[in-house]
């Protein structure tokens, strides 16, 4: 039997069912969908309980209107093309939290009344997903990072030619305290963390390797401008046999003091600095994700030393056996943000 959906409007079908309250037009729905998987009117039938005649109705409708919900004079009346057009716009610009919002908002300013399983529909088709807004740094410079992103491409291309490494480095500073996170619950149910008061941290200074993943890090009191010359040292006994070593780090006080500048000069290590502001273009940042994941997310640690061992065994084991995912996850795949 001839396909009478296209995969996108299949998608949105099944989308709709999900959400319809409406028994009738859930049954339309399914009625359609059953029919381009080649079942015959009589099988669709038997399986929802609707007399043959009823089925047959419900599918000429749809192949003729591309319509499942009844054409009584009382339905809901549908937003037109320059409705959505303006409607899109609008929640392009002001973020809402609750479809019941937006439907206020269509009453306004369209003067119809349309119901939330509509609007959802009508979301999901407009490119809309319901999801957490991105935190992006306050007055962040498009062009600085655009132009970092050209110089980024050069690097890589000239210390492929000369063979050596270009690592991404960074401080973090993961505390004790636990990080609540999404997880799948049971419905009905609460998982409940017991939650420390103990707010200790660990300074770390790291960096990362993006070709061969290879992690270089240590802990410090303070993290300073002593501190940060200690750990330069170490990365240049982490690569014995690299004439130069560019370092990619943002321009922290203590990466840019007196003290790292006097070092650098006769140092294998070449600094390339962020533009400020722009942690999005430190690879290194997306391995603390993956990091709290690991051993922070949904956590509680009754004692500093199991939570900072648990941290040392996410960098010393854990890293090399999901190095697959870090390879996938931990990229170069910068893109420009803006305020």
């Amino acid at each position: 039997m001839k396909k009478i959906l296209t995969s996108i409007e299949r998608s949105e079908l099944l989308i709709r069912h999900k959400t319809e309250r409406d028994k009738r037009v859930a049954d339309r729905i399914k009625a359609v969908i059953l029919h381009d998987d080649g079942w015959t009117s009589t099988q669709i039938s038997e399986a929802l309980l609707i007399d043959d005649a009823t089925i047959r109705f419900h599918i000429k409708t749809y192949l003729k209107e591309q319509r499942v919900a009844p054409a009584h004079k009382g339905s809901s009346p549908l937003l037109t093309s320059r409705e959505s057009e303006t409607l899109a716009q609008h929640l392009e610009s002001n973020r809402y939290t609750k479809i019941k919002e937006i439907q206020a908002y269509v009453r306004e300013t369209y003067l119809k009344e349309l119901a939330i399983s509509t609007l959802y529909y009508w979301l999901k088709k407009n490119g809309f997903s319901y999801k957490k807004p991105k935190l992006v740094p306050h007055n962040a410079d498009p062009k600085a990072q655009e132009a970092f992103i050209v110089h980024y491409a050069n690097l890589l291309n000239e210390a492929a030619i000369e063979g050596d490494p270009v690592l991404f480095g960074d401080s973090v500073h993961p505390t004790q305290q636990t990080r609540i996170a999404y997880g799948w619950i049971k419905k009905g149910k609460d998982s409940v963390i017991e939650v420390t008061s103990a707010r200790k941290r660990i300074n770390l200074m790291a960096t990362l390797n993006l070709e061969t993943m290879q992690f270089t890090y240590n802990d410090y009191e303070t993290i300073n401008g002593t501190a940060a010359v200690e750990f330069l040292k170490i990365i240049e006994a982490a690569y014995p046999h690299a004439k130069k070593i560019h370092l990619i780090w943002d321009q922290a006080g203590y990466h840019t003091c007196k003290e790292v500048a006097e070092y650098l000069i006769t140092s294998r290590v070449k600094v390339h600095f962020l533009p400020p502001r722009s942690p999005n273009l430190n690879s290194i940042e997306r391995l603390w994700k993956v990091m709290h994941e690991h051993v922070s997310n949904n956590r509680a640690y009754k004692k500093f030393k199991d939570f900072k061992e648990a941290l040392f065994n996410f960098f010393d084991l854990t890293m090399q056996n999901i190095k697959d995912e870090l390879i996938s996850r931990v990229t170069d795949n910068f893109r420009v943000v803006e305020c």
